[in-house]
């Protein structure tokens, strides 16, 4: 009688789902510590979250309990969070652009120019929107430590003379908004439509792919041609992504100038 096969193929069937889950993992670990998104859930679970990514003390976290506990400072820690990880998503999408300019686009060579000073320059153009990124996070994450700013009161004089230091405060409150309304419109959205009509216009490798031997340059050219054209249309979306962020900061700032008492 000969022995059952069923057990030797579950054995392996086993074994090759649990080696494809252990790369599916770290692909997500490596994923997770490269774009730097911080889940959104429940205060305590933010925070938690926050905690993984950056040092908390225990004072800093106390105080961020404390603040979520209360409904308008759980909606000021959910702001914050979602302004890092937008800011986190810009760091890591200008230095995919950074890449894929240094790889796949040779703008100089569409133009039948050596012009690598042309490479360079963009390289380094998305290099710094990422710096520009990553300080804007930090910033914020600042931001969220500090707190939301108390306002001073309205009046002074038991109530007989109004406080110009109140509506100092707002406006002071509304400037965070007009800087990220003008970093995302001005600033990210032109990048990101530059970035995709540039990669449109120079895809290449950075070996021209009729130069190497067949079929590996037709293989290159077809896979150039795909990353490119993905980081194309992720550009097209994320500029367009941009305009909205823009406009819902303008929103922000709008809705904090209707606290002024004039």
């Amino acid at each position: 009688m000969q022995p059952d096969p069923t057990p030797l193929v579950d054995a392996a069937t086993s074994s090759r789902f649990a080696v494809t889950r252990r790369w599916l993992a770290r692909v997500t670990g490596w994923a997770a510590k490269a774009t730097f998104r911080i889940k959104r859930g429940t205060p305590e679970l933010t925070i938690a979250e926050l905690g993984k990514r950056w040092p908390l003390t225990e004072p800093q976290r106390a105080t961020l309990l404390q603040l979520a506990a209360a409904k308008p400072g759980a909606a000021f820690i959910d702001e914050k969070v979602g302004d890092i990880n937008r800011a986190a998503f810009h760091r890591s999408a200008f230095v995919l652009n950074a890449a894929t300019h240094l790889l796949f686009v040779d703008l100089g060579a569409q133009l039948l120019l050596s012009l690598w000073e042309l490479k360079a320059a963009l390289v380094v153009g998305n290099l710094l929107l990422a710096l520009v990124a990553h300080w804007q996070m930090r910033t914020h994450f600042r931001a969220l430590l500090a707190g939301p700013r108390a306002l001073p009161k309205k009046r002074r004089m038991w109530g007989l003379l109004s406080n110009p230091r109140y509506n100092k405060a707002v406006k002071k409150n509304s400037k965070p908004y007009a800087r990220s309304a003008w970093k995302e419109k001005t600033l990210y959205r032109t990048a990101y439509f530059s970035n995709a009509v540039l990669i449109f216009l120079g895809s290449q490798f950075i070996l021209p792919p009729e130069r190497l031997i067949f079929p590996f340059g037709f293989l290159i050219g077809k896979i150039t041609g795909l990353i490119t054209t993905l980081v194309m249309l992720f550009d097209g979306w994320r500029g367009i992504r941009a305009g909205d962020d823009a406009r819902v900061a303008r929103e922000r700032e709008v809705s904090v100038y209707r606290n002024l008492k004039i």
